[in-house]
């Protein structure tokens, strides 16, 4: 089965991020700047329901951040966890792991 794979970090540590996918047999990924917030940082926290108060606060609070999507084997699954886990061991990171059913891709 093949299995989706989000990594998020923090903008700073793309290039470890990546290096550590590499380094785990991983040869095409995709990228998407973003801001988020951690759940520590959102706990206990209300928003003015105002949409663009909202929008701004949020955008003031956040950090910025990378999502780094790639597809991987089941089996390659637990080696590129632990490799990714040494060479980030002092950055803040999070894995998200989601089957796949089927992949389409259309190369004209």
């Amino acid at each position: 089965m093949k299995i989706l794979l989000y990594l998020f970090v923090e903008s700073e540590n793309v290039g470890k991020a990546i290096n550590a996918l590499s380094e785990g047999g991983i040869t095409g990924f995709f990228l998407y700047d973003y801001k988020g917030m951690s759940p520590q940082d959102w706990h206990g926290f209300l928003l003015d329901e105002d949409p663009e108060m909202a929008i701004k606060a949020v955008s003031d609070l956040a950090q910025n951040a990378v999502l780094i999507g790639t597809v991987v084997s089941e089996s390659k699954l637990m080696e590129l966890e632990k490799i990714i886990d040494e060479k980030l061991a002092d950055c803040k990171y999070t894995i998200i792991e989601i089957p796949i059913e089927g992949i389409i891709v259309n190369m004209p």
